[in-house]
Order: C-alpha cells, then structure tokens, then sequence
C-alpha cells in the first residue's frame, strides 16, 4: 500500500504554485506518488480565454516526464459530466485500490470544503493535506482543522513548506504585454506556451 496525493486545478496553465506544493506534499507526508489532476474546463469559465483540455493535459504531462513519481490522470478532463471531487475520489479509488489518496489543496478551498458537494462524505472517507502562506488566515485554518476532526474524524495534514504566489492571471497579463513568465512556470510549459502560441488572445 502507498500513499498518493492528488493535486488537481485548471492548470491553465500548471506553474511554479502547483510545483511548489506538489513538491511540499510529497516531502512532508511521504507520498509515494503526486497525481496531477486537470480539472474539465468549467461552464462559468467559458468565455474566458482558457486552453484546451489537450493543451492543458499535454503541459500537464511535460511536468510528469519531469519529476520522478509524478503520473497525469485525464478522469475529469476528458469526462462528459460535471466533475465533483467526491466523485472523481471515489472512481480514482476504485483504480487505485489498495493505496491511500490524500487531496491537496489551498487555504480558501479548505476553508469551504464542507460546503462541497457530498463534502461531509469527503473528510470522513478521504485524508486532506492543506498548503497554508505563512500568515494567511493561519489561527482560522487551525480552528477549522479541529473542528473537522472532532465532527468528521477527518485526517489533516497542513503543510509548513513556503507556497510560492503565483497566478495564472498574471501569467497570462505577462504573455498578453510581452513580458517573460521564466520566473512563473516551469521551463517545459514556458516552450510549449510559446510553441503553441497559447494566451495570445483578450481575456
């Protein structure tokens, strides 16, 4: 049995944040494995200026050839349906049977979990582990994560890791004026941004 963390988003596109704590998941809490998750573009996004489910999978995979032990799930990407976490847990486990999944995410989307779809099923069948800024929001994140352990004995596990600050709005402001996003992203997804001439369009 091994334990897996799954990291999922847009990644529109995948950048140094999401690197930044995959990586941090993966040293603190001993994974076995990081499991990249591209979420389907969502209807209330449409209209904005969004690559591809391919683009974003194909970046996506650049980083997994990358990074040892990092694999690329196409679950919610390539899916017809609405893609609800609780969901797509339950159909990632039934192919990954015998190890644990562990669900990264960020500070806000922690602090409303409970309001998820199903998000009580969540923290009672699934551990968390949570990429905190030091500072941000620190004494409320505590206080949520022992109530969700007295009401739900869920399993939590902040990280302590720096996560890195970057968004892929100012990744696409950077490429609309011109600007390099070397800093921002990982160099694989920097080549296939130019290549492919991704975000070039008003957004």
């Amino acid at each position: 049995m091994g334990d897996i963390g799954i990291l999922g988003g847009s990644f529109d596109p995948f950048h140094n944040g999401h690197l930044s704590i995959a990586k941090a998941a993966m040293h603190e809490c001993g994974l076995a494995q990081i499991l990249l998750l591209p979420a389907k573009v969502q209807p209330f996004k449409i209209g904005r200026e969004m690559a591809s489910e391919e683009d974003r999978v194909a970046m996506v995979r650049l980083i997994a050839r990358q990074n040892q032990n990092f694999i690329v799930s196409t679950v919610e990407a390539y899916s017809e349906e609405v893609s609800y976490t609780y969901k797509t847990l339950r159909t990632l486990k039934t192919q990954y049977p015998n190890d644990r999944l562990h669900f990264i995410l960020g500070t806000d989307a922690f602090l409303s979990l409970e309001s998820w779809y199903q998000g009580r099923a969540l923290l009672q069948e699934f551990p968390f582990i949570v990429g905190v800024r030091p500072g941000y929001k620190v004494s409320e994140t505590e206080m949520t994560v022992e109530r969700f352990r007295r009401d739900y004995d869920a399993r939590i596990k902040i990280l302590h890791n720096r996560i890195l600050e970057v968004s892929s709005t100012e990744i696409k402001e950077n490429i609309k004026a011109g600007k390099s996003i070397r800093a921002l992203v990982p160099v694989p997804v920097e080549r296939y941004i130019h290549e492919h001439r991704l975000y070039q369009g008003i957004y």
